[in-house]
């Protein structure tokens, strides 16, 4: 998954640190952790085609917030739960060590 997940690893980082500037709908947050969860379950596998669904499902959820005009937030919004938030730091983890483990394979084997 390493040379495929590098096209999208700048999008999700993107729209991770997003996830954590947000204010949702209780609903809206349900669906971020799902894709959320979603993404971190098809890292463990090497899902690519999975990952990425899962990141512009979590684009799309996010995307409508951050292209509409500033309104004012209403008493139903929040920002992200702690679990939202680990799921976040779990997954940019992830990210991490995908990319440490690329760049050490990429210096290996230019020796």
């Amino acid at each position: 998954m390493r040379a495929e997940l590098s096209g999208l690893r700048q999008v999700a980082e993107d729209m991770l640190e997003t996830v954590a500037r947000s204010r949702l709908t209780p609903d809206r947050w349900e669906r971020v952790g799902e894709a959320l969860a979603a993404m971190s379950e098809s890292l463990d596998r090497s899902d690519h085609d999975g990952f990425r669904r899962a990141l512009f499902r979590l684009e799309d959820l996010l995307r409508v917030d951050r292209m509409s005009p500033p309104r004012k937030l209403t008493g139903g919004t929040t920002g992200p739960s702690e679990q939202i938030l680990e799921r976040k730091a779990l997954i940019q983890d992830k990210l991490g060590q995908d990319e440490r483990e690329r760049e050490r394979t990429e210096d290996q084997d230019e020796q």
